[in-house]
């Protein structure tokens, strides 16, 4: 009778904890750096490289660690005389690719996300999180910035 009961409590284990083992969470998203032209994470003991066309100078990830900000000057668009040009790219973090990516000369210096999850702001842009397309400028509204405890790579240095 004892063993019968072992075997199926393992079982059950088995079953139970097999359908969270490969399940990507925000808190196995982690070790988000940039290197070179990838920004890289870990989710869970899988390492997620993103190769960009861009070296990967500034980035920022929300709480959710579903979304990131990356941007980089890119240097296939350098002229002489002219100021530099930066690309920036929304990435979903759970599919592991761009969403989608815009240019601009100006910064940005600094990105954060909107408490709703549906913005970023990328310097003076407000960019939709789902479409990854400017939506307009700061100027024109108002967004409720997200806060979260700070994690590692959260936000470049």
């Amino acid at each position: 009778m004892k063993s019968n009961t072992s075997i199926t409590l393992i079982f059950l284990t088995a079953l139970f904890s097999s359908g969270t083992l490969g399940a990507e969470s925000p808190e196995l998203l982690s070790s988000f750096r940039g290197i070179a032209n990838q920004f890289v994470y870990e989710a869970g003991k899988r390492t997620i490289p993103i190769k960009l066309d861009i070296p990967v100078n500034h980035w920022a990830v929300n709480c959710a660690r579903d979304r990131a900000i990356i941007w980089g000057q890119d240097l296939s668009q350098a002229r002489i005389g002219a100021p530099p040009v930066t690309k920036v790219y929304i990435i979903d973090l759970k599919r592991g690719k761009p969403i989608n990516h815009y240019t601009g000369t100006r910064g940005p210096y600094e990105a954060a996300f909107s408490r709703d999850q549906k913005m970023a702001i990328v310097g003076d842009d407000v960019v939709d999180l789902a479409t990854g397309k400017l939506v307009n400028v700061i100027d024109d509204m108002k967004l409720d910035v997200e806060t979260c405890p700070f994690f590692p790579g959260k936000q470049s240095n």
